[in-house]
């Protein structure tokens, strides 16, 4: 096959920041050594929460990046509720403890449902489509590979493919309908209908589907009545190259990312400030460091516990840093959204976090997804939302680093870029035998 070239639309690209950037900024680069040539299709004004320009040295050097401007519903929206020039966090995360059930708050919600159909994206649908047509007709790709959310991305890869048909994969991080916080929009049964329609036609038209974990993957197969594909997330072995744990001088419990109300883990404070009391040579050891945007409801619970005099809250820092970071701690904390779909959460930081052999603690179903890849490595222990953590039993569990380089492989994103070659070459070569 002479033609490699394969057009990817995400949302997320460098220099924004963030885990929806990592899946695919790492895929089109293990593409591009696998022999492809990826064309990435992004926005050139996009709504970040973070910026980290360290990413754009990881674009592999024969990656095409076309950006078209969006006009997204949040510039308004920050103009009348006095966030103008600031970036808005995502995934109903409350940093400062405002009041979300003001007159603003509930009529950007009832438009994000109920107009902005499926998110607030839609309104660069049509242009890209018709920018998108033109590019493939003068420089036609191989195969088209849409991930979200957004998905809105999806549809623009639904239209293409109806348009041009060219082959399609939609990539799936989170789900549509059946993600987590769908229930909480304010929407009208027309508004669910339409959701649920254009969902169906995304998982019908699409070649092939993908999705990131085996709980996503059951419920989009009931959903959709075919087959879908796990090729999940992981970490690059690149960021690991020169990676040595160094020794924690304190007991330092360490998370990484963000943490929203339906991700803190109100018990494990609760038990942790009890022990602090109880055992006051561990407490001058202690140390709880919280990298990146929280819930007001951390800082709360650490007030409530006695535990904010050991706590330094910090702010976000270059992903290159953040695996640096990982380096010097005692134990990782993993809190998992206490929501429906709790089963079939896997944060991407789940395969850095066992990449960089540190002992872990997790709070979230035994028998979900991130559970199953857990109970497979050394140093990790996993409790329900509601049962209460021995920290004696956690803290002599942490005096011995864990080994978990042979079985971590699976997790490589260099290996999983070749099932998603191995996916591609099916695709395309399907399509051909049926023109």
């Amino acid at each position: 096959m002479s033609n490699k070239r394969i057009l990817i639309l995400s949302y997320y690209w460098p220099p924004s920041g963030g885990t929806g950037v990592q899946r695919w900024l790492h895929f089109s680069r293990y593409l591009e050594e696998l022999g492809w040539e990826p064309i990435i299709y992004t926005p050139s004004n996009p709504e970040a929460p973070v910026q980290d320009h360290a990413l754009l040295k990881l674009i592999g050097p024969k990656t095409t990046v076309l950006r078209q401007a969006i006009w997204e519903p949040t510039q308004l929206y920050k103009k009348f509720s006095g966030k103008k020039g600031k970036q808005l966090q995502t995934g109903f995360l409350n940093e400062q403890g405002q009041k979300k059930s003001g007159g603003i708050q509930k009529l950007a919600m009832w438009l994000r449902a109920n107009i902005f159909i499926p998110d607030a994206k839609m309104a660069w649908i049509r242009p890209s489509v018709k920018f998108l047509k033109t590019e493939l007709k003068n420089n036609p790709v191989a195969a088209i590979i849409s991930t979200g959310p957004p998905h809105s991305l999806h549809l623009i890869a639904y239209k293409l493919k109806k348009q041009t048909n060219t082959p399609w994969i939609a990539d799936f991080r989170d789900p549509w309908t059946q993600i987590d916080w769908f229930d909480q929009l304010p929407l009208t049964k027309i508004s669910l209908q339409k959701h649920q329609k254009l969902e169906a036609n995304v998982l019908s038209e699409a070649d092939q589907l993908v999705v990131v974990s085996r709980d996503m993957k059951q419920q989009m197969e009931e959903l959709c009545g075919r087959k879908a594909h796990i090729i999940s997330n992981g970490f690059a072995p690149e960021d690991f190259q020169k990676y040595e744990t160094r020794k924690d001088p304190y007991f330092t419990i360490l998370h990484t990312g963000s943490i929203n109300k339906d991700r803190n883990p109100t018990l494990l404070w609760k038990t942790l400030g009890a022990f602090v009391q109880e055992n006051p040579n561990f407490a001058k050891r202690l140390r709880i460091r919280l990298i990146g945007a929280i819930d007001v409801s951390v800082t709360n619970d650490l007030q409530l516990h006695g535990l904010m005099p050991y706590s330094h809250i910090e702010g976000f820092v270059p992903h290159e840093n953040v695996i640096d970071e990982l380096s010097c701690c005692s134990l990782l904390i993993l809190p998992l959204n206490n929501v429906k779909s709790q089963k079939g959460i896997i944060t991407g930081k789940l395969f850095e976090y066992l990449a960089s052999q540190q002992p872990i603690l997790a709070i979230g179903p035994k028998d979900g997804d991130a559970a199953t890849i857990l109970k497979t490595q050394e140093g990790t222990t996993v409790v329900d939302f509601n049962e209460p953590i021995d920290w004696k039993i956690i803290i002599s569990i942490c005096e011995h680093k864990p080994i978990r380089n042979e079985s971590l492989q699976p997790y490589s994103r260099k290996e999983l870029a070749k099932q998603y070659a191995s996916l591609l070459q099916e695709v395309i070569t399907s399509s051909y035998n049926q023109k």
